[in-house]
C-alpha cells in the first residue's frame, strides 16, 4: 500500500454543461466518419490552444497583482484594490484549469494529442489535488491515491514546477491548516520500503511535496506577522518538528528555516525547547560539515534567533555546548559566526557560558587570532571584566595572564611570533579600555611589569613587535622618513607639517561630489591633480604651515583621547618602560636602538604635555641613560647613548618650534577676524618674495635681460617643446615686475604675445597637452604666473584686454550653448567632458580665477560677458564637471559675481552639486578665517531650507564649526534662523545659541529652551552618554594612520547610519547643560527648576551601592550633566553649594566599576577646565595640568595612584555544568548503563579510543537499544552536561539509529516532560555535592570536565505528565570534583 493511500479519495470531476455532452454525443456518433473525426481533433487542439494561452496570460497577470501586493502592503485602500483583482484572477485561473482538466479526460481519440499538446506547454495542471470542500473547485490539498504507475510518473515529473493558482484564495488560517496536514505525513514509512537503496516513488513524492509545502509555508511566514491570531503556533512547530526530524536533508534545512521565521518572542522559544527542538538543533550542529553544512548553519541561526528574540532564560547547556564544538573547530567555516555568537551570550548571560565551557572556547580562539573577530572577543571580555558581578565567573590572575603569555615565552616554536603579534593586538585593544587598563594594574601592576619586561628578552622579533604595540599604545604619529632613520641613513628624524585640513577637506569633496570616475581628472577626485591646479594660482601655498584649529576651536571640548592616554602613560613610566627602553638602546642591532630612541622622545613629549610639571620633572631626567653617555668603558654604548640623547634634544627643539609657529597663527587668527587690514605671517613672508624679486627685476640691466629673453627660446622658435619654461618662470616673476621691461617685452619684443598665443584655445597647443601633475607644474602654474604679473601693470592689463585670449576663452564656452546656432557640431568643443578629464582644457578655468582675484580681472570678466557665460552653464543638467571647476576655481574674496553664482549653484540643480557646493563653502570660510564671514553665513543659513536633508546636514555642521568664533555666531543670531523643521539635526546649533545672551532670550521666547531642558532632563542625558561612549570607542580604536570599524558597527543595516558614518574625535559633544550656564540666565533657569540639587542627591545615593546596570547608566548621565555644569565659571558655584566634587572623587577611587571610574575621571576633567576647578581637586588630592602660561588643559591626575588605579582581587565564583537528569530504569538496565558509560569515557581523550571499540561491539550485539528514544535523550543529556569535541559528538550522535516517526516524538515527549522532582533535582543533589566523599579520578584532567563520573541514582517522584499513574524514579549524574582555577578534591 502507497503512503498516500490514507488520503481521501478524490471527488469526481466536475459536471460538464449540457452543451459539451451534445458535442460528445455528436461526435462519438460520428466516430465512424473518418473526416469528421480528424475535424473533431483539430477543434479540440484549437480549443486548447486557446485555453493555454489564455491560462498563461491570467496567470502573469496574477503574478503581477502579487508584485503589486508586496510593494504596496501599507496602503490599505489600495490593498483592498490588489486583492479583489487576485480573488478575480484566482477564480479564472480555476475554472481555466478546470476546463483544460475535463478536455484532457474526455479527449477521446485525440488523447495522445493532447497530451503531447500539454508536455510541449510545459502545463502541470492541477489534477492530483482535490478540493476539501466543493468538487467543482480544484486547490492545493492532499494528493489522492492512486497505483496507476502513469499517474505516478506525472506526480513525479510536475511536482517540481506544480503551481496551485487557487492557495492565495484561501484565508491564511484554512492555508495553514491544508499545510500542516500535508507537513505531518510520515516520510520513514514510505522510506523503509526500499529497492536497492534507493527511494521509492512514495518517498520521493512525499519529498518534494513536502518541500513545496515548506517553500509556501516560509512565504507565508515572511509575509505575515501574529501567525497565532490564524492558525495555532504549537501546530505549525509540532508538524515541523516531524520535518525536521525527516530523512530528507533538503527537507530538514526546510524547516528549519521555517522555526527561524516563526521566531517572534520568547514564548515561541519556551514552546520550542517544550517540543524538543533543541534535540534535533544538537544533532544537525553535530553533522558532517561537508555534506550538512546548509542544515548547520540553518540550526545556528535558529539558535541565534532565539537570542535575538529575548529566549535566553529558555536555552539549555546543551544548545550552547553543540555552539562550543562549532568554535572549536580551527578549520570550521561557522567557526566566527559561533565565536560572535558565544561573545553575545557572554554578553547576555555569562553564568550559563561559563557553564557550557563558552568562556575557555572564547580565550583560546583571542590566542589563535581568528581572522577579524578579535574585536568582538575582546568587547565581550571588556564587557564581562566591567562589572563585579559579571568578573567573579574568571579567575582573578588567570584569564588576563593567558593573554599576555606569549609576551614572557622564551622558546621558540612554529607560531610564536604569530601568537605574539595576536597577543599583543589583544592587550593593545584592552589597553585602549577602561576595563582592561585597571586589569593592568592589578596585583602590583604584574600585567603591565610583565609587557615591559619583555622589551628586555633579548629576541630581536619579540623586541620589535612590543615596541609596534606601544607605539600603537600611545598613538604616536611616526614622520613620514623615519625609516630611514632607523635604517641609520639618516641621522635625525624631520617634523614636517601635514598637508593642511583644508586641501584634504577640498579633495575629498571633489571626489564625494562626483564619484571617483578618474583618478586623472581634476573634475572626479583626481586628488593630486586637483590639489596641483588649486596650488597652481598660488606657488607659495605650500610652504603654508598648517594651522592646528584644535587648540582655538574646541578648547571648551574636553579631549578624552588625552584622558586616557595619560593614564596609560602613568601606568607604564611606573611599570619602568623608560628604564627597560634605556636598555634597549645599548643594542647593538641599530634599528631597534633607534627606535627605542623614537619611543623615549615620544614619551617624554607625552609627559611633558599630559602631566602635571612635578612628574614631569621626574620622568625627563633620565638619570641613567645620562650615565651610558658618560661610560667611556664601552664605546658603542656609549655612543648609542649619545645619539638617543641628541636625537631627543633635536626632537624637542623641533616639536617646539612647530608648537610655537601654529600657536602664533592660532593667536593671528583670534586677533584678525573681521580685519582686512590685518595680514598672516604667510602674506608677509610672500609680500617680501615679491619685493625682493621686485628689486632684481629693477636692478637688472639691458644685456642681461635681452640674453634671459634669448634664453627662453620663445623668441626664437613657436615650438613650445623648445622653450625653457624655467626661463620664463624667472622672467616672469622677476625682471618682468618692472614696468619698463613688461612694455618692452609686449610692445618690442614678440615674448608675451607668443606666451598669450601658446594659451589661445584655438591654437590647440596649451588646449590639447595631457592633463598630468608634470604639465601641471609647468604650463598651467606659468600661465597663472603670466596672468597675475599682466594684472600687476595697467598697461599689462590693457594690453591682455586686447589679446585675443579671453576672446576664444569666451567662444569655446559659448559652444557649450545648446541653443547656439550655426555650430559645427564635427569639431569636439573645447571643454567637451573626454576634454576636460584628460587634457589641460581644464585649466582654463583656473586662469580664469587667477582673474577673479583682482578688481582689474573682474572688469575683463565682466567686459567679454564670461560671467554671463557661466550663469548659463550653471544651468546645463548634464555638466557637473563644469560647475565644480567654476566653483573650486573662482576667488570669492572680492564681493561680486563669483559669490551670486556660488549661491545660484547651490540653490538649484541636482542633489550631488547642491551638497558639493556647500561643503566647498565650508573649505572657503576655512581659508578666509582671517576676513569677515558675513556672506558665507547668509548663504548657509539659505541651505538650512534646502529640500535634499543632507544639505541641511552639510549647513548645519559648518555653521557650528562657523560658530566657534563668536563673531560668527553673533552674526548668526541676529538672522534668527528657524530650525524646527530639521528635528534632531538643528540641536547641535541651537545648543551653541544658549552660549551667548541674545540667542538664550530668542530661544527662550521660542519655548525651546523649556522643551529641551524637560527632555534632557528625563532621557536626553542618557542619549548623549552613549553617543559619546560610542564615539569615544571608535576614536580608541582607530589608530592615527588608519581608520576601522568595530565588527559589531558593521552589521548596521542602513548604509546612512549616523553612528557608523562618523569615525569618532574623541571630543565631548556639546552638552545642554554645559551651554546653559555659559549665560546668566541659563543659570538662573537651572537654579529655578531645582534640576541640579536632583543630580547631587542621585549621586549621593547611588555611590555608596551595587546596582544594576541600568542605574550605573543612568548614574553616568547624571555625572557628564554635573561635570559640563562644572566646566563653566557659572557652573562651578552650583558644585560648590552642594559640595559634590568629594563625592565624585569618591566614586572614582572606590567604585568596583570599573567604567563608572573611568567616568569619574572625565568629569573630574572637566572640572579641572576652570582655575577655580584645579583648586578644588588640588584640595582633594588630585593635581590638575596647566600650560606654560598658566591655564588649566582639562587635565587631571591622581596623587594616590595605587588608589584610583589598583582594583582588588575578587573572589571567583565557580561555575560547575549543570548534571544531566537520567531516569532510573536506563541506569539500571546493565546494557544502558554500559553504554552510557562509554559514551561518557569519550569525553576523555585517553579513554576514548576504548570506549569507541567498546561502543561498536555493543551496537553489533544489542543494535535494539541504539533505536531506543529514551537511552538517545540520555544521551542528549550527557552532551550537554560535558566537554564533547565535534568528531565524538558525531560519532556518538551517528551511532544511534533514530528514525523519529510520530509515535517516537510523542514517546520524546514523554519521556522529557518526566523530570525529577524540583526536591530531588535540587535539594538532595546539592546535598550529595556538598557532602557526600568522591574519590578524585584521572578523568578529570581537563577544564569544564571531560568525562562524566559514574551515576548514581536517585530517586524521586513523577510530577506530571500525561500517564499521572506511572511512577518514574531519576538519577542524578553528580561529578567527581570541581573545577575551581585548578583541579580541588572535595
Amino acid at each position: 500500500m502507497s503512503a498516500l493511500d490514507a488520503v481521501p479519495a478524490p471527488p469526481p470531476p466536475p459536471t460538464v454543461d449540457s452543451s459539451s455532452s451534445g458535442d460528445d454525443d455528436g461526435a462519438a456518433s460520428s466516430i465512424s466518419n473518418e473526416g469528421i473525426k480528424t475535424k473533431r481533433e483539430s477543434q479540440i487542439l484549437h480549443e486548447l490552444d486557446n485555453l493555454l494561452a489564455k491560462l498563461d496570460k491570467e496567470t502573469k497577470m496574477k503574478l503581477g497583482v502579487e508584485n503589486m501586493l508586496e510593494v504596496y502592503l501599507q496602503d490599505k485602500k489600495r490593498t483592498k484594490d490588489l486583492e479583489s483583482q487576485l480573488e478575480a484572477y484566482n477564480a479564472a485561473i480555476d475554472d481555466t484549469i478546470q476546463r483544460i482538466d475535463h478536455m484532457r479526460m474526455n479527449a477521446g481519440a485525440a488523447t495522445a494529442e493532447v497530451n503531447q499538446r500539454l508536455k510541449e506547454r510545459n502545463y502541470t495542471g492541477n489534477t492530483l489535488f482535490i478540493t476539501p470542500s466543493s468538487s467543482n473547485s480544484r486547490s492545493r490539498t492532499k494528493p489522492r491515491s492512486n497505483s496507476s504507475p502513469n499517474i505516478k510518473e506525472k506526480q513525479k515529473t510536475s511536482q517540481e514546477n506544480t503551481t496551485f493558482p487557487d492557495d492565495d484564495a484561501w484565508p491564511i488560517g484554512r492555508r495553514l491548516h491544508h499545510l500542516t496536514a500535508q507537513l505531518r505525513i510520515d516520510e520513514w514509512e514510505a522510506n523503509n520500503c526500499t529497492n536497492g537503496g534507493k527511494q521509492t516513488a512514495d518517498a520521493q513524492l512525499i519529498k518534494e511535496s513536502k518541500l513545496n509545502k515548506l517553500e509556501t509555508l516560509l512565504r507565508i511566514l515572511k509575509n505575515t506577522t501574529d501567525i497565532d491570531t490564524h492558525y495555532p503556533k504549537e501546530s505549525i512547530v509540532t508538524c515541523l518538528r516531524q520535518c525536521i526530524a525527516s530523512p530528507s536533508r533538503e527537507v530538514r534545512v526546510m524547516s528549519m528555516r521555517a522555526l527561524r521565521h516563526l521566531v517572534e518572542g520568547p514564548e515561541d522559544v519556551k514552546l520550542m525547547v517544550k517540543l524538543q527542538i533543541y534535540v534535533f538543533i544538537i544533532r544537525a550542529l553535530s553533522r558532517d560539515s561537508s555534506n550538512h553544512e546548509p542544515e548547520r548553519e540553518q540550526a545556528l541561526k535558529l539558535v541565534r534567533s532565539f537570542i535575538e528574540y529575548e529566549g535566553l532564560p529558555y536555552i539549555n547547556q546543551g544548545l550552547v555546548r553543540a555552539v562550543v564544538s562549532i568554535a572549536e573547530q580551527t578549520d570550521c567555516r561557522l567557526r566566527n559566526v559561533s565565536l560572535e555568537t558565544l561573545a553575545e551570550l557572554a554578553i547576555l548571560d555569562i553564568g550559563l557560558t561559563v557553564r557550557s565551557g563558552g568562556v575557555r572556547v572564547l580565550m583560546q580562539a583571542l590566542l589563535d587570532g581568528q581572522l577579524n573577530m578579535t574585536e568582538v572577543l575582546v568587547n565581550a571580555l571588556v564587557y564581562i571584566l566591567d562589572m563585579p558581578d559579571r568578573r567573579c565567573y574568571l579567575r582573578p590572575g588567570v584569564e588576563l595572564e593567558m593573554m599576555i603569555a606569549p609576551f614572557t615565552a622564551t622558546g621558540k616554536g612554529p607560531n610564536n611570533e604569530e601568537r605574539l603579534k595576536n597577543s599583543a593586538r589583544v592587550v593593545t585593544l584592552l589597553l585602549k579600555t577602561w576595563a582592561g587598563a585597571f586589569l593592568m594594574c592589578a596585583n602590583n601592576m604584574r600585567a603591565a611589569r610583565s609587557v615591559v619586561q619583555s622589551l628586555r628578552i633579548p629576541i630581536p622579533e619579540t623586541q620589535k613587535i612590543v615596541l609596534d604595540m606601544f607605539f600603537n599604545v600611545f598613538r604616536v604619529n611616526l614622520p613620514k622618513e623615519y625609516q630611514n632613520f632607523l635604517s641609520g641613513r639618516q641621522h635625525a628624524v624631520h617634523l614636517a607639517p601635514a598637508s593642511t585640513e583644508t586641501d584634504k577637506t577640498a579633495s575629498a569633496a571633489v571626489a564625494a561630489a562626483m564619484g571617483g570616475r578618474s583618478q586623472r581628472s581634476i573634475l572626479t577626485g583626481g586628488n593630486d591633480v586637483v590639489k596641483g591646479l588649486w596650488l597652481a594660482g598660488d606657488p607659495y601655498a605650500l610652504e603654508t604651515p598648517p594651522i592646528d584649529k584644535t587648540a582655538a576651536n574646541n578648547a571648551e571640548r574636553l579631549n578624552m583621547l588625552d584622558h586616557h592616554l595619560c593614564i596609560l602613560l602613568i601606568i607604564f613610566i611606573d611599570a619602568d618602560i623608560l628604564m627597560a627602553l634605556v636598555d634597549m638602546v645599548k643594542s647593538d642591532d641599530l634599528y631597534i636602538s633607534r627606535k627605542a630612541t623614537l619611543l623615549i622622545g615620544e614619551i617624554l613629549q607625552l609627559s611633558t604635555r599630559l602631566l602635571p610639571i612635578m612628574m614631569g620633572i621626574q620622568v625627563q631626567s633620565l638619570p641613567k641613560l645620562f650615565a651610558l653617555a658618560s661610560n667611556f668603558e664601552d664605546e658603542q654604548v656609549r655612543h648609542n647613548a649619545t645619539a638617543a640623547l641628541a636625537h631627543i634634544d633635536r626632537l624637542t627643539r623641533a616639536r617646539t618650534r612647530l608648537l610655537a609657529s601654529t600657536q602664533a597663527s592660532v593667536v593671528n587668527s583670534s586677533h584678525s577676524q573681521g580685519s582686512k587690514d590685518l595680514t598672516s605671517d604667510v602674506t608677509r613672508s610672500q609680500e617680501k618674495v615679491h619685493e625682493v624679486k621686485r628689486k632684481i627685476g629693477y636692478a637688472i640691466d639691458d644685456v642681461h635681460f635681452r640674453q634671459l629673453l634669448m634664453d627662453s627660446q620663445v623668441l626664437n622658435t613657436k615650438d613650445y617643446t623648445k622653450w625653457s619654461w624655467d626661463c620664463i618662470s624667472e622672467l616672469l616673476q622677476g625682471p618682468l615686475l618692472n614696468p619698463r621691461r613688461l612694455e618692452e617685452a609686449m610692445r618690442g619684443k614678440k615674448f608675451i604675445k607668443r606666451l598669450l598665443g601658446f594659451y589661445r584655445p584655438f591654437a590647440h597647443k596649451f588646449s590639447d597637452i595631457t592633463c598630468t601633475k608634470t604639465t601641471i607644474a609647468r604650463y598651467l602654474k606659468t600661465g597663472c604666473v603670466l596672468i597675475k604679473t599682466l594684472l600687476s601693470n595697467p598697461d599689462g592689463v590693457r594690453y591682455l584686454g586686447e589679446n585675443k585670449l579671453l576672446i576664444q576663452m569666451a567662444e569655446a564656452l559659448g559652444e557649450l550653448d545648446p541653443l547656439r546656432e550655426g555650430g559645427n557640431n564635427e569639431i569636439e568643443p573645447i571643454f567637451s567632458k573626454e576634454r576636460m578629464e584628460n587634457t589641460l582644457s581644464c585649466g582654463y578655468f583656473t586662469l580664469l580665477g587667477v582673474l577673479s582675484k583682482y578688481k582689474e580681472g573682474v572688469r575683463l570678466l565682466e567686459k567679454f560677458k564670461i560671467f554671463s557665460l557661466f550663469y548659463q552653464l550653471s544651468e546645463l543638467r548634464n555638466r557637473d564637471d563644469l560647475k565644480i571647476a567654476i566653483i573650486t576655481n573662482m576667488d570669492y574674496t572680492l564681493d561680486g559675481h563669483p559669490r551670486v553664482l556660488l549661491s545660484k549653484i547651490m540653490t538649484s540643480g541636482y542633489n550631488p552639486i547642491r551638497l558639493f557646493a556647500t561643503q566647498y563653502l565650508g573649505v572657503i570660510m576655512r581659508r578666509s578665517e582671517y576676513e569677515w564671514n558675513g556672506w558665507a553665513i547668509r548663504l548657509l543659513v539659505t541651505q538650512l531650507y534646502d529640500t535634499h536633508l543632507d544639505v541641511c546636514q552639510m549647513a548645519v555642521n559648518l555653521l557650528d564649526e562657523a560658530c566657534e568664533k563668536q563673531a560668527n555666531l553673533e552674526l548668526l543670531v541676529k538672522y534668527r534662523p528657524s530650525l524646527g523643521h530639521l528635528g534632531e539635526i538643528g540641536n547641535p546649533l541651537l545648543l551653541r545659541f544658549l552660549s551667548t545672551s541674545t540667542g538664550f532670550r530668542y530661544l527662550y521666547a521660542l519655548g525651546y529652551v523649556q522643551k529641551e531642558m524637560d527632555d534632557w532632563f528625563e532621557y536626553r542625558n542618557q542619549q548623549y552618554v552613549t553617543q559619546l561612549e560610542l564615539s569615544l570607542a571608535r576614536a580608541l580604536v582607530n589608530t592615527p594612520d588608519k581608520k576601522t570599524r568595530n565588527p559589531f558597527e558593521e552589521r548596521v543595516d542602513s548604509e546612512r547610519n549616523y553612528e557608523n558614518l562618523q569615525p569618532g574625535d574623541g571630543l565631548t559633544p556639546p552638552h545642554f547643560y554645559g551651554e546653559l550656564t555659559k549665560t546668566e540666565e541659563g543659570c538662573n533657569l537651572l537654579r529655578e527648576k531645582g534640576h541640579f540639587q536632583y543630580f547631587a542627591k542621585y549621586i549621593r545615593s547611588c555611590a555608596l551601592e551595587n546596582l544594576d546596570a541600568e542605574v550605573f547608566q543612568q548614574l553616568k548621565a547624571v555625572l557628564w550633566a554635573v561635570g559640563n555644569i562644572g566646566s563653566t565659571r557659572n557652573g562651578l558655584p552650583f558644585l560648590e553649594e552642594e559640595d559634590i566634587v568629594k563625592d565624585i572623587v569618591w566614586i572614582a577611587e572606590h567604585s568596583e566599576v570599573l567604567s563608572l571610574k573611568g567616568s569619574c575621571y572625565y568629569v573630574l576633567g572637566l572640572i579641572a577646565k576652570t582655575q577655580q576647578g584645579v583648586e578644588i581637586l588640588s584640595e582633594l588630592n588630585w593635581d590638575g595640568v596647566v600650560s606654560p602660561n598658566g591655564e588649566p588643559e582639562g587635565l587631571v591626575v591622581p596623587q594616590n595612584l595605587d588608589l584610583f588605579l589598583a582594583i582588588p582581587n575578587w573572589k571567583y565564583t565557580p561555575s560547575l555544568s549543570d548534571p544531566p537528569l537520567l531516569p532510573k530504569h536506563i541506569t539500571e538496565d546493565p546494557i544502558a548503563a554500559d553504554i552510557l558509560k562509554n559514551i561518557g569515557d569519550m569525553s576523555n581523550h585517553i579513554l576514548a579510543n576504548e570506549a569507541s571499540k567498546n561502543l561498536a561491539k555493543l551496537r553489533q550485539r544489542h543494535p535494539d537499544y541504539f533505536r531506543k528514544v529514551d537511552l538517545f535523550y540520555c544521551v542528549c543529556q550527557l552532551l550537554g552536561s560535558y566537554h564533547f569535541r565535534a568528531p565524538v559528538r558525531k560519532y556518538i550522535l551517528d551511532i544511534f539509529d533514530m528514525r523519529f516517526t510520530p509515535s517516537l516524538l510523542l514517546e520524546l515527549d514523554a519521556v522529557a516532560h518526566h523530570p525529577s522532582s524540583p526536591r530531588a533535582s535540587s535539594t538532595e543533589d546539592q546535598q550529595q555535592r556538598s557532602t557526600s566523599p568522591l574519590p578524585h579520578t584521572p578523568d578529570c584532567i581537563e577544564n569544564n570536565d571531560d568525562r562524566p563520573p559514574q551515576p548514581q541514582l536517585l530517586l524521586s517522584e513523577k510530577s506530571d505528565g500525561p500517564f499521572k499513574e506511572e511512577r518514574v524514579v531519576v538519577e542524578t549524574l553528580v561529578p567527581k570534583c570541581k573545577k575551581i582555577g585548578f583541579h580541588v578534591r572535595e
